[in-house]
């Protein structure tokens, strides 16, 4: 039998029912890959807390809102999935005010036997966690009575009633976010033991505990010189500067949770300290530096006193996130002029000029680098790691030590003979007083001498008074290679010397001033054909013999053995006996020839 082709509309007719098994295989293998592909924020996750420390990061439910009857209404309310940790603005829902965030985990039965804890570094701005209905803790408060809690870290300890039920468990948290920067459970929650919790984070913050111990101990030791010479106002400067840094440091500190005090209070502290620190540092340089108020100065200083007024008084704290970039340029432009001068003075070969460079530079970089954190320009430190507090802390001890270096010059100047480097007047009469006192106390003598040079004036005129300054270092220098670590050489005034021998008789006062004696006999200078002679009177007080002596009685009698030495020849020394004179006029004593007795030694 043949068969023909078959009629058109007889072969369109069958095709329907030769397409409907192969859509259906078609239909079938798109449900088994869809079923088998992985479904991303299709739903909440249920969370596995097997081990500790198990992290609540994933996607959980969130609705923004507050329902009436608290989080017993929370299912009335239209959730939506956002990942956590993160704002709920990045999640897709706009807006600010309060919303909720719930979470479903499911409690291995192996840890219903250790206490837990909730613990999450930042949540943005308060917050109150509920597990299964029950409140189990609180940061901050919400409005009307708003504190905002921001970087402190939680740690809710979960009830006993509810940690040692193994299985599903609900976590609800009600989130307050003011504005203008998003909120939101911004750091990584986790479920862990108490005890871990606290370890862990005590861990964390320990650091920033210490930087900011750091910088007080700095500003205290910097506030006792200053109140033992209230002469020195960069002291005072640098207590300010490193006590504002303290403060802004332990501002972000999570201890502050139990100390009663408001949290939007220490925010503002913190914010404050962006504009204050850099304030004080600047008159810290300015005062170092000896450098003019110029109108630059004044405008900048002007400018970071209202930023840290507004951060203190302004009525809503979440505003104070619009003062952030002011707070950035004002202190660009505060360094970059600490900068530049110290570019110019470093060139210049200023004291300590380019170890305070280098610092300044380093601290301005991690600054920069810490601005474009907080600013979010996809870059930079954070709060948990800012290189700006230690790279400050590098730049005050830096700071410090140049003022430590300064004072100490300033003291060396004040106490030493600017030309020769001996003691001056000042310090020699503070030693006449303490070596008399502690001969009394111990009973042992004590020997003064004033040693002066022969004819030193013909030397000046011969040689001229530079070679004069030259020979008179030269003399100084034989004074201190002839007297022990003990003793004391003083530059009197003019070509007189005063030599303070601790614990030493008349015999071994002229052994010394002998030394002394010959050194300068034997000193020349580059240009002069001689030198000069010199010629002592030695005094000594012995409290065996007399029970106290004054300082003026001690130096007359020394300078009547001096006289009598001069009268004697010169190039001699001589030691006074019996009482002293009672002339009041050094050079010109009255003193007798049986004062004085001839010390044994070669003479001129």
């Amino acid at each position: 039998m043949v068969r023909g082709p078959l009629p058109v509309g007889a072969r369109w007719g069958m095709l329907p029912g030769m397409r409907r098994p192969w859509n259906a295989l078609v239909v079938a293998g798109l449900l088994v890959l869809v079923a088998a592909s992985p479904c991303r924020g299709e739903g909440p996750d249920v969370l596995r807390v097997e081990r500790l420390p198990a992290s609540l990061a994933g996607t959980w439910e969130f609705a923004l809102g507050d329902p009436p009857g608290g989080v017993a209404d929370l299912d009335g309310l239209p959730f939506r999935h956002v990942p956590v940790p993160g704002t709920w603005q990045a999640g897709g829902v706009p807006g600010h005010g309060i919303g909720w965030y719930r979470v479903t985990f499911d409690l291995d039965p192996s840890l219903a036997i250790v206490p837990l804890a909730f613990a999450c570094p930042q949540v943005r701005d308060a917050d109150e966690v509920f597990l299964d209905g029950q409140p189990i803790g609180r940061t901050g408060r919400f409005p009307p009575d708003y504190d905002k809690g921001t970087a402190i870290e939680r740690i809710y300890e979960l009830p006993p009633s509810r940690s040692s039920v193994p299985g599903r468990h609900v976590l609800a948290a009600r989130v307050y976010n003011a504005g203008p920067r998003d909120g939101g459970i911004t750091g990584e929650p986790r479920i862990d033991s108490v005890s871990a919790a606290f370890h862990a984070r005590a861990l964390r913050e320990a650091p920033r505990a210490l930087l900011g111990a750091a910088f007080a101990a700095l500003g205290l030791f910097s506030l006792v010189f200053y109140l033992r010479d209230r002469g020195q106002p960069d002291f005072l400067h640098f207590f300010l500067a490193t006590s504002g840094a303290a403060l802004f440091v332990v501002s972000w500190l999570s201890v502050w949770t139990v100390s009663g005090l408001p949290l939007s209070f220490l925010f503002r502290v913190g914010h404050a300290g962006l504009f204050a620190v850099p304030a004080t540092t600047l008159l810290l340089f300015l005062g170092f530096f000896e450098r003019p108020l110029a109108r630059l100065h004044r405008v900048l200083l002007a400018g970071e006193a209202a930023g840290a007024a507004a951060c203190l008084l302004w009525p809503r704290a979440d505003d104070l996130y619009y003062l952030l970039p002011a707070a950035v340029v004002l202190g660009a432009a505060l360094a970059g002029d600490v900068l530049v001068h110290l570019a110019v003075a470093a060139r210049r070969h200023a004291p300590h000029a380019r170890l305070l460079l280098v610092a300044a530079a380093a601290c301005t970089a991690a600054a920069a680098f810490d601005a474009a954190g907080v600013l979010a320009l996809g870059l930079g430190g954070s709060v948990d790691f800012a290189l700006s507090g230690p790279a400050f802390f590098v730049l005050m001890s830096a700071f410090l030590a140049a003022l430590a270096d300064r004072l100490a010059r300033l003291r060396l100047a004040a106490s030493t003979d600017p030309l020769t480097g001996l003691a001056n007047r000042a310090v020699l009469f503070d030693r006449l007083n303490l070596e008399i006192a502690r001969a009394r106390r111990h009973a042992h003598p004590v020997a003064l001498a004033i040693v002066d040079l022969d004819a030193f004036k013909d030397f000046n005129d011969r040689y001229g008074h530079v070679a004069g300054d030259r020979f008179l270092v030269d003399v100084s220098r034989a004074l201190v290679e002839a007297i022990r670590d003990t003793d004391l050489a003083a530059r009197f005034g003019g070509d007189e010397f005063v030599v303070l021998l601790p614990e030493a008789d008349a015999t071994q006062a002229v052994a010394c001033l002998e030394r002394i004696r010959s050194g300068i006999a034997h000193a020349r200078i580059a240009g002069a054909e001689s030198g000069s002679t010199a010629s002592a009177g030695i005094a000594v007080f012995d409290p065996a013999v007399r029970a106290s002596v004054s300082v003026s009685a001690w130096l007359r009698q020394a300078d009547a053995a001096l006289y009598a030495a001069k009268a004697a020849g010169r190039n001699r020394v001589l030691v006074a006996h019996g009482a002293p004179p009672a002339a009041s006029t050094f050079g010109s004593s009255g003193s007798h020839p049986g004062d004085v007795r001839r010390a044994p030694g070669p003479s001129a």
